[in-house]
């Protein structure tokens, strides 16, 4: 009796123990992930409840580029490991690990599965692919971060189609090994439905049951709905019309699975995530690349999503989105090259990212052709003018006079490109007429103005360095949205001062100080405060942000400030100081940017990177930009703008003879200022990823400006 009793006491206690740990484990917070691939802004437009969470949630645009193949299986990778990444079909086939798949999985790794459910069994050849990525990528790295502190993750769903198992969801959750603790992704969450893409589609309510049974065993869930996906990949079989019919009826169904999966959650201890790893056919055909994400759920209100990476409201890039769920957990956040995202207020959260998506679009669409029609007709104004310095004394042709209208024009355009934003133009047509327009009153108002030739190019050069130097200093407001500026599409740079605005920001306050101080006999000590201004401005982590852009003003300004006190050659000395500047400044800047801001900007990520990685990081830097500037040089428009330039200023500094000579002899100043653009055309060149943009556009105010001068004041 006596011992049945206390068995019964013990049993009791192990009940209530019990039930105190399932209650424990069903506190803890959770976090949901809903992989809808290739859902756009207009499908959810037409999501009654996905549009409600997003209204009364959180909404962004995130940039969906990897390391090298932009696809489906690399951006889904991509936000897994944090870091830009490569993956495809054939290294991303993952399964349920039942025995058979257990044996392939340990004779391909080695590894033991320690309980997991599921696993990528091309875990090595998608670790071979990121081998050579000179992103350094941490493959698994969400996944091994939730492992270190005990936070379990279970993959629900696919996007498996007739023939192939298409399965993103693990390449975001999985671990260094391609384990994920638990989940189902088999055949067996899909059902016939002779309607619907190659005759199959989700079985939601199969999907809910799953979702009901894994929820208490894990704290980040992934559930991946495919198929819009299956859609997607079944286009060419049907009409467009059909396809529309399938499309509406596929949102439709995801829309009431959402709604069903939001009200079964305690909201107060989850955080629900909606992700597109990819953008549609249509929203690429339109350009709109950048894909929505929508946060709901624990303590967010409406809002729109941000990032330490874009530092632009409304925008966040694919490698943000692992580092969020890492610090939700409390998991470290050093295997991560982007930056948790973060909510800002806003009233009317889904009208503003609609039409940012629409203005990023346009700029995405349309800045090829507006800055390839700026770079011929640039190529083209030097080679006629050109040609009419040569010929300007033998034939005493009406039409000459005209050149130099064309030659200031050029100087005009990149200022006439920083404030078209303001006008909010949306049809390339518009802004091809008023860039003329506007051009052609500057440049006309410049003319006008004018006492001496030199003044037509000290006012088109000092507003278009002021004028960058304010909206720096603002935000960069008109540069994010400019043409010269960056594409948050492309990704290269979200914030501060690109290379195209850089180079021109350099060579025009170059030009605007030494012409001003020939102009008005000033000292240099002027020229030294402007430079300083400005070099601090490109560099400073919270305005320019441009590491290579300082390490070119610096050199060049401090090139410029030793020629004016200093009329002999530049020697070792001299290099000396130069380099001990650049090396100055940059430590002021990584100092503030490493122990005062919070948002970190480009340097103090590498500086921290190379700080764990030593010197591989900083080869890897180093080959990625020598790559970046091979690539450019063969593509893009700026290295012929560069290349005819050095050769038309070759040939003028010969023929007419002495008529360079005239104009350094006349403006010693200005003549160094030259010097200097060429100085920073060669500096950037080598230090920037992209240094023949920034040759390529430095280069414009000196061959212009060069050319105009020689055109008005020497006789040839």
């Amino acid at each position: 009796m006596r011992l049945s009793s206390k068995t019964l006491l013990i049993a009791i206690i192990l009940i209530i123990l019990n039930s105190f740990n399932a209650f424990a484990l069903d506190s803890k917070n959770k976090f949901i992930i809903i992989l809808v691939n290739q859902i756009d802004l207009e499908d959810i437009e037409t999501m009654p409840s996905v549009k409600q969470i997003a209204q009364s949630g959180s909404i962004g645009l995130m940039n969906t580029r990897s390391y090298n193949s932009n696809n489906e299986f690399s951006s889904a990778a991509t936000i897994g490991f944090g870091t830009r990444a490569d993956a495809s079909y054939y290294t991303s086939r993952s399964f349920n690990l039942e025995r058979e798949k257990i044996k392939i999985y340990k004779r391909r790794t080695d590894y033991d599965i320690d309980g997991a459910q599921i696993a990528n069994l091309d875990i090595a050849k998608l670790i071979n692919i990121n081998q050579n990525n000179n992103y350094n990528p941490y493959v698994g790295a969400l996944g091994d971060t939730l492992n270190e502190i005990h936070i379990k993750t279970s993959i629900i769903g696919n996007s498996d189609t007739d023939e192939r198992n298409v399965r993103l969801g693990v390449l975001i959750g999985m671990d260094g090994k391609g384990l994920i603790d638990y989940g189902d992704i088999g055949r067996n969450l899909l059902i016939d439905a002779s309607s619907y893409p190659f005759g199959i589609k989700t079985n939601y309510r199969y999907l809910m049951k799953k979702f009901e049974e894994f929820q208490n065993k894990s704290d980040l869930i992934i559930i991946e709905l495919g198929d819009i996906y299956r859609l997607e990949e079944y286009k060419n079989n049907i009409t467009d019309k059909v396809y529309k019919k399938y499309r509406k009826k596929i949102v439709l169904d995801i829309d009431s699975f959402i709604k069903e999966l939001y009200r079964s959650v305690d909201l107060s201890k989850t955080a629900f995530l909606i992700v597109n790893p990819y953008p549609s056919s249509e929203a690429l055909r339109k350009r709109e690349k950048l894909t929505p994400i929508i946060l709901a759920g624990k303590n967010i209100k409406t809002s729109i999503l941000t990032s330490a990476t874009t530092r632009r409201e409304g925008i966040i890039g694919n490698i943000d989105v692992a580092p969020y769920v890492a610090k939700y957990f409390g998991g470290a956040l050093d295997k991560f090259t982007g930056q948790p995202f973060y909510v800002t207020k806003s009233k009317d959260n889904f009208s503003f990212i609609k039409k940012l998506s629409a203005s990023t679009a346009f700029i995405y669409k349309n800045r090829i052709n507006v800055l390839y029609t700026f770079a011929i007709f640039q190529i083209i104004v030097s080679m006629i003018s050109f040609i009419g310095i040569q010929l300007k004394n033998k034939y005493k042709l009406r039409i000459f006079k005209y050149i130099e209208y064309f030659l200031l024009s050029t100087m005009t355009i990149p200022f006439v490109l920083l404030i078209l934003p303001i006008l909010e133009l949306n049809n390339l047509f518009q802004a091809f007429i008023v860039i003329i327009t506007l051009s052609l009153i500057i440049t006309l108002i410049s003319v006008l103005v004018r006492k001496k030739p030199i003044d037509s190019i000290i006012l088109l050069s000092g507003i278009t360095c002021i004028g960058l130097i304010i909206d720096i200093f603002n935000s960069s407001t008109l540069i994010k949205e400019s043409f010269l500026g960056y594409d948050p599409i492309i990704g290269a740079r979200y914030y501060g001062i690109g290379n195209e605005f850089m180079g021109i920001l350099v060579s025009s306050a170059i030009v605007f100080v030494t012409a001003l101080m020939d102009r008005f006999k000033l000292r240099p000590i002027g020229a030294i405060l402007f430079f300083l201004i400005t070099a601090v401005v490109i560099g400073f982590p919270k305005l320019g942000a441009n590491v290579g852009g300082t390490i070119t003003a610096v050199f060049s300004f401090m090139f410029i400030i030793i020629k004016l006190y200093n009329d002999s050659k530049i020697n070792l000395k001299h290099f000396l100081y130069i380099f001990i500047s650049v090396i100055l400044l940059i430590s002021f800047m990584a100092l503030i940017d490493l122990s005062l801001l919070k948002n970190k900007s480009h340097l103090a990520k590498a500086l921290e990177k190379i700080y764990d990685g030593g010197l591989e990081i900083i080869y890897s830097i180093i080959a990625r930009k020598l790559a970046m500037n091979i690539k450019l040089f063969g593509v893009t428009i700026w290295s012929k703008v560069l290349v005819s330039s050095i050769v038309f200023l070759t040939v003028l500094f010969y023929r007419p003879f002495g008529a360079c000579k005239k104009i350094f002899d006349k403006y010693k100043n200005y003549s160094i200022g030259l010097v200097g653009v060429l100085v920073a055309c060669i500096v950037g060149f080598i230090v920037n990823d992209s240094g023949v943009v920034v040759a390529g556009t430095s280069i414009i105010f000196l061959a212009a400006s060069l050319m105009y001068l020689v055109f008005k004041e020497v006789e040839c």
